[in-house]
């Protein structure tokens, strides 16, 4: 079992918390900006796609 007064696992523990919660942030951050682009560009995709068919 672990010993939960080592100094040593604590700051291990705690690194390793504090680096998951940056990696969490830094690939949610980055989801949602790519979903962000994929809706702009696929508005515009549709906008374009009704011009296009209106000349015709």
């Amino acid at each position: 079992m672990a010993d939960w007064s080592d100094p040593e696992l604590l700051k291990a523990l705690a690194i390793s918390i504090v680096g998951l919660g940056v990696g969490l942030w830094w690939i949610s951050s980055r989801i949602l900006l790519k979903i962000e682009q994929v809706k702009e560009r696929q508005s515009g995709l549709w906008r374009d796609s009704s011009t296009s068919h209106a000349d015709e």
